[in-house]
């Protein structure tokens, strides 16, 4: 005898084969609608990927010092997990008519050097900021001082 999809036996409501497909056909679905909601739930609640999730580093390519008339450079260092940066040149001090010129050359193989980006010749003190884009692998500062020394430091923050 069968009642609403139960089967009676010896006293005792069983499921039938039918009502167990039933249940499980609803309790998948409503899983299913859980997962849904669970998922659009994330997306709504947590932030995309964004600037903030970039990573930095700060290097300081030249210490604050008096450089005196000279071609020189500074050391290199491996930028090859970043994939842009920005360059601070902060010149504190200039003594008579020196000039100062900046260039930041890029390296395959931290060997032979090309030239990246020339900075405008700097001739007083103040701040001066160059932005790179396509680093390669290695970079590193050749400065010249023209007449008698400037006081500065260069520093630069990278991002990946």
């Amino acid at each position: 005898m069968r009642l609403n999809g139960l089967r009676l036996i010896s006293g005792v409501q069983t499921p039938t084969e039918d009502s167990r497909k039933a249940l499980s056909f609803i309790l998948a679905r409503r899983t299913g609608i859980i997962l849904l909601i669970a998922a659009l739930a994330m997306q709504i609640f947590v932030p995309a990927a964004g600037a903030g999730d970039r990573t930095t580093r700060v290097i300081t390519l030249l210490s604050s010092g008096t450089y005196t008339a000279a071609t020189a450079y500074s050391s290199s260092f491996d930028v090859s997990a970043y994939a842009e940066g920005q360059i601070f040149i902060d010149v504190t001090a200039e003594a008579g008519a020196s000039t100062l010129d900046v260039t930041i050359q890029s390296s395959p193989d931290d060997s032979t050097w090309f030239t990246h980006t020339t900075v405008g010749q700097i001739s007083a003190t103040g701040q001066t900021l160059q932005v790179l884009t396509n680093l390669g692998k290695y970079i590193r500062v050749k400065y010249v001082v023209g007449g008698t020394n400037f006081t500065f430091s260069v520093k630069g923050v990278f991002k990946n």
